[in-house]
C-alpha cells in the first residue's frame, strides 16, 4: 500500500510540472533583455533616423531582429545588433516607413550606425506593436 502510495506522489509530482511555465518565463525574460537593449539604443536609433530623414521622425513597433557577437576579446566582447521599427508623422499619420537598422558597438565606446535601410508602406500594410508577454 505504502509502495502504491510512493508511487502515485511520484507521478503526480512528475506531472504537476509544467514546461509552460518555463517556456514562459525564458519569453519573459528574452523580452525584458529587448526591452533593456532597445532602451539603450533610444538615442542612436533617433539620431540614425534624423540623419536619414533628413529630419527627426517618430516611431514605435520598435523590435530587435539579430544580436550576433562579433570577434569576442578576453576583456570586452563586440556585438553588431539589428532593430527594426515604423516611422510615422504626426499622430500616427501616414507616411510610414518600416526601417531596418544595424549598431555596432565594435570601433566605439558607445553605439554608432553601420547600415541603414528604409521602405514605404501604405498604410494598410501597418500591422500593431504585440509584444508577446
Amino acid at each position: 500500500m505504502k509502495k502504491n502510495l510512493v508511487i502515485l506522489i511520484a507521478f503526480l509530482t512528475l506531472f504537476s510540472y509544467s514546461p509552460i511555465q518555463a517556456e514562459t518565463a525564458t519569453k519573459n525574460e528574452i523580452q525584458l533583455r529587448d526591452d533593456i537593449i532597445l532602451s539603450l539604443l533610444f538615442l542612436p536609433i533617433d539620431k540614425a533616423l534624423e540623419k536619414h530623414f533628413g529630419k527627426r521622425k517618430q516611431f514605435y513597433c520598435q523590435r530587435i531582429l539579430q544580436i550576433k557577437m562579433v570577434e569576442p576579446y578576453e576583456t570586452y566582447r563586440y556585438f553588431n545588433v539589428t532593430v527594426q521599427l515604423t516611422t510615422f508623422e504626426g499622430a500616427h499619420d501616414f507616411p510610414y516607413d518600416l526601417v531596418t537598422i544595424t549598431f555596432s558597438n565594435k570601433y566605439s565606446m558607445g553605439w554608432r550606425k553601420m547600415d541603414i535601410k528604409s521602405i514605404r508602406i501604405n498604410q494598410n500594410e501597418v500591422t500593431k506593436c504585440i509584444h508577446p508577454l
